[in-house]
């Protein structure tokens, strides 16, 4: 199995056996203890997501990164129409917004705020995109 292949399957193994939807901090890795951060954050009615990155061809990214994200958002017992803000970072503009079909079957006709920017890089230099949200716990409108 590819290693690509395998941390995926481990992460979206280990979203799915854990029950965090009233917990404060969601850690999906040891690795995300060692570095102090969590992959998501409540804080009263606001769920913060913190980055999700995806690797390789821009389609396989961003498709990871949003199942991820959708994950994540169902352990809060929440989806897509909760998120109020994203922030995407990617190395590459013009593959992002080839395939923006792949967000949009995530986010369907919702329209949060959001911001998108093209850097030089992320963290791990095989990594072309990163995203995180800002999520309504409980809707206000």
């Amino acid at each position: 199995m590819k290693p690509v292949y395998l941390f995926t399957f481990l992460l979206l193994f280990s979203i799915n056996h854990i029950s965090w939807a009233q917990e404060k901090i969601l850690h999906l890795s040891e690795f995300e203890k060692e570095w102090n951060y969590a992959q998501a954050y409540r804080s009263g009615n606001t769920l913060y997501i913190s980055g999700t990155v995806g690797k390789g061809n821009m389609d396989k990214a961003l498709e990871h990164v949003y199942k991820v994200l959708e994950l994540t958002l169902k352990k809060y017992n929440l989806d897509f129409t909760h998120v109020v803000k994203e922030n995407l970072y990617t190395t590459n503009m013009k593959a992002v917004t080839e395939n923006y079909m792949i967000r949009k079957k995530y986010y369907n006709t919702h329209t949060p705020a959001a911001t998108w920017v093209e850097i030089k890089g992320l963290l791990n230099p095989d990594s072309v995109v990163e995203v995180e949200l800002i999520a309504e716990i409980e809707k206000t409108l």
